[in-house]
């Protein structure tokens, strides 16, 4: 069986920056025939931050589409730049008309900014704060873990300086896939570490901040962390626009928007947003 596959940098317009995603279409009759342990080796061989399976509908009027997001590691219910890829590629690369995604973290909302033509995604979120926290000696703090959703878990670390920011090597969790120190009934997925410095705000009026986030390896952009981000950043109560600027310390900088607007009692909206560009496509032998 063969699958086409399309590579695409994502949360930047030019090709060999931003976070690449690889994105395989599988078709109806493939869809049982595929396996979870497939799309591992899959994942695996393509060893990228994550690749999506994207299931093609058997009716081609429908739009909505099913994807499954994959680490080299293991399944995850939500990632942002994957979902950022593949709204491009639907509502860009193949001018689908796509409304939304269904992840198993739940749906998402999607559409192109109508200024920008930059996709923006209204993501699942169950924003959640742990107990546990992490110390570094890049700072004096208790440092919070936040989940965007279950399965999806980091540490928050802000710094002071670009130059503490240039220190930062390593996820404080130790073994990404261990989530024994998160909460009851959220010790799943993996865990994470964000490192952010403020940087004012930008020209828009967009909290700005330059950020990296370690997991098994450094990404070199991540927007569910960024996600999770902009929710702990928002006040109680409070409406706040960001951009985050990762992955310039590797030379893959990613420009990744996050808007949040965030109840007395919980977060109720999340929209991430970001541009896209192909930059490979082929296919693969399963």
């Amino acid at each position: 069986m063969k699958l086409d596959f399309t590579t695409l940098d994502v949360f930047s317009s030019t090709r060999y920056s931003g976070n690449p995603v690889s994105i395989i279409s599988v078709p109806p009759s493939a869809k049982e025939s595929l396996t979870q342990t497939q799309k591992q080796s899959i994942a695996s061989e393509f060893n990228l931050s994550e690749i999506v399976f994207l299931h093609l509908p058997t009716d081609s009027t429908s739009q909505e589409r099913h994807i499954d997001i994959f680490t080299s590691h293991a399944e995850v219910p939500f990632a942002g730049h994957p979902t950022i890829g593949t709204s491009h590629y639907l509502l860009h690369t193949t001018k689908q008309n796509v409304t939304s995604l269904i992840t198993k973290a739940g749906r998402i909302l999607i559409q192109l900014d109508s200024e920008t033509q930059n996709v923006k995604a209204e993501i699942p979120h169950d924003y959640h704060q742990h107990d546990v926290t992490w110390t570094t000696p890049l700072n004096d703090l208790a440092n919070p873990t936040c989940s965007i959703v279950n399965g999806m878990s980091f540490i928050m670390v802000e710094l002071p300086t670009l130059s503490a920011l240039a220190q930062a090597k390593t996820n404080l969790a130790g073994n990404t896939y261990d989530t024994t120190p998160l909460d009851a009934g959220w010790q799943n997925g993996l865990i994470g570490t964000m490192y952010l410095v403020s940087q004012g705000t930008d020209a828009l009026g967009r909290r700005k901040y330059r950020t990296r986030m370690f997991g098994t390896r450094e990404d070199p952009g991540t927007g569910s962390a960024s996600s999770a981000l902009g929710c702990f950043l928002t006040a109680q109560g409070g409406k706040e626009r960001f951009v985050f600027e990762q992955g310039v310390e590797m030379g893959r900088r990613n420009v990744i928007e996050v808007e949040v607007v965030r109840g007395e009692e919980r977060v109720e909206r999340v929209v991430l947003g970001g541009a896209a560009v192909e930059v490979m496509e082929g296919k693969l032998e399963v």
